[in-house]
């Protein structure tokens, strides 16, 4: 039986830190999840789109108190979990390892005071072929509420040892330097992307500054290369996605018109410099205020494939689009979800052809997280309940990553981390 919070459409005035929506009281937790699938398909012949055959709960390593799962699988290389442990009036960023199956023992990247924690604004460690390690997370850089420096730190002995955090950022202003973004590269460096307000004079929105989208290229030393801007105008507190495609690495963002028009953009490193934006779709939503849930995108080969919420035409729906040029161009909006879309979206590519998506579905006075398996041709199985979820801010955003042939799920629940596989 699963008795979760339900919250009206959620829109935040200030860094995802606000919401507008009422949110009713949590009336119960979750006493059980299902965790075991039926085969389903879509179309005449079940044999042709199978979903999942089994799942099973794992064992999390997070201990008690954890919060703001993170899983990252950037081309295939490493499955890591990564989280927020609370330390008394400390905290510290823990990460985990997938191990013949098994999470490996955490490990912790940083611990500090005064760090900014936040559902929304979360850390993240990410890993390449090489087992280098990047790692990100958020400090206060003075009495502001909202203002914070993005920290990272390095790893070039797989954990053993680190760098001291350093900030890649250098416009010391008050203001908000958050919701990241780390991807691998081939090159041995990684790239990194965030949102930046230093262009909030007063570390606020209401003074008339737009939020920016920067980004810096970090090798496994901790030395930088090119930090500057991608966009000058992008949504206020929605995520980008990083991704690496054959064209170069790409990030996909919310983007924000002067008229308030707030759909999803690309851009493109190429030659040593940004190229872009470019839509993703038309699809002119228009609203004064960040809707605090950005895209997410995967790739494989020359095909990238994103999914993304929105609310326009005051319909919310969790759409998704392929590309087989590298985001070039990309197909008409696939609409993902089963009629009552909160949102919180992710998606991983089984081949190049096929995506498998997750989001958050209200569901009488509770939500749900599903899945659905999605044909680059349009066609898509029925959905399917992983667990129940509790729709209020604390909950999170559900983590979904496609490695060896399984998708791994992460989410939180009740201060603690949870964490399942599904085989295909």
């Amino acid at each position: 039986m699963v008795t979760d919070t339900r919250s009206l459409s959620t829109v935040c005035g200030s860094g995802g830190k606000r919401e507008t929506a009422s949110e009713l009281t949590i009336f119960g937790q979750v006493a059980c999840l299902a965790l075991t699938f039926m085969l389903v398909a879509c179309g005449d012949d079940p044999a042709t789109f199978p979903l999942f055959a089994t799942a099973k709960e794992m064992q999390s390593p997070a201990g008690a108190d954890a919060a703001v799962p993170h899983l990252s699988d950037i081309n295939g290389e490493h499955l890591v979990l990564s989280w927020i442990q609370k330390e008394k009036q400390r905290h510290s960023l823990w990460y985990s390892r997938l191990h013949q199956g098994r999470w490996s023992a955490p490990e912790k990247a940083a611990g500090g005071s005064h760090w900014f924690v936040n559902w929304a604004d979360v850390p993240a460690v990410a890993t390449d072929a090489a087992e280098n390690i990047l790692a990100s997370f958020l400090v206060k850089s003075g009495s502001r509420t909202y203002g914070y420096n993005l920290n990272l730190v390095v790893s070039g002995d797989r954990g053993r040892t680190w760098t001291g955090p350093f900030v890649p950022h250098d416009d010391r202003t008050q203001t908000e330097h958050g919701f990241v973004s780390l991807l691998p590269l081939d090159s041995g460096q990684f790239f990194v992307a965030w949102l930046d307000g230093r262009n909030n004079t007063w570390g606020s929105r209401q003074s008339g500054g737009s939020m920016g989208l920067r980004g810096v290229f970090v090798d496994n030393n901790g030395a930088l290369t090119y930090e500057g801007p991608i966009d000058l105008r992008v949504c206020d507190c929605c995520q980008p996605s990083a991704v690496n495609t054959a064209r170069g690495p790409a990030v996909l963002y919310r983007d924000r018109s002067g008229e308030e028009i707030r759909d999803i953009a690309i851009a493109w490193w190429e030659q040593g410099a940004w190229t872009g934006p470019f839509p993703v779709s038309a699809d002119h939503w228009k609203i004064d205020g960040c809707p605090v849930d950005g895209p997410r995108a995967d790739t494989q080969g020359d095909t990238l494939v994103v999914v993304w919420f929105t609310a326009s035409r005051d319909t919310p729906r969790v759409n998704l689009a392929f590309s087989h040029d590298n985001g070039r161009s990309f197909s008409d909006p696939i609409r993902v979800d089963d009629g009552h879309a909160v949102g919180r979206a992710d998606v991983a590519l089984l081949d190049p052809h096929t995506a498998v998506v997750s989001w958050l579905e209200s569901v009488g006075d509770h939500g749900e997280i599903r899945i659905r398996r999605i044909s680059a041709d349009g066609s898509t199985s029925e959905s399917q309940r992983i667990s129940g979820m509790s729709l209020s801010r604390s909950s999170g955003f559900p983590q979904m990553a496609a490695h060896d042939g399984k998708v791994y799920f992460a989410w939180s629940e009740a201060k603690h981390i949870r964490t399942a596989v599904a085989q295909p």
